[in-house]
């Protein structure tokens, strides 16, 4: 197992903030990381991430949205058949005086996942590109 966290404060309202990970066709205006996502973002929902990995090579990556709770939490899991290899990507939002603290936490378990987390490379900087993308478009796009 493998787990991996990144937080950051974002000066913008729980509901702006919302709408960014949620919007699947404009990843690609602001994620380095996650460069598009096919499908409808919503509980139970099946979509495609195309992720950008460390070496720079995309890849296709089925999820499914296991959690959907508005302006609070998401989370989109994906693996391959028998639990081999399960990765999910918890979203999380939480108001604080400051606006939002946002946690991306990515969790990798199964049999699997050694050899898959060796053809990726290093997660950390790209989850933190994430964060630290987030933080910017929400930023700059609040009146």
């Amino acid at each position: 197992m493998k787990e991996y966290t990144s937080t950051s404060i974002i000066a913008a309202p729980a509901d702006a903030l919302w709408v960014t990970p949620t919007e699947g066709e404009s990843y690609q205006e602001w994620n380095p990381e996650i460069i598009r996502v096919a499908g409808r973002v919503a509980l139970g929902e099946r979509i495609t991430a195309q992720v950008r990995l460390g070496v720079g090579a995309v890849r296709a990556v089925r999820l499914r949205v296991s959690a959907f709770e508005v302006t609070r939490r998401m989370e989109w899991t994906g693996g391959l058949p028998l639990g081999l290899f399960v990765g999910r990507r918890t979203f999380t939002l939480t108001p604080c005086e400051a606006g939002v603290e946002f946690r991306l936490n990515l969790h990798m378990s199964g049999l699997l996942a050694p050899l898959i987390l060796n053809s990726v490379g290093d997660c950390p900087p790209e989850i933190d590109s994430f964060r630290s993308a987030l933080k910017r478009r929400c930023e700059n796009i609040r009146p």
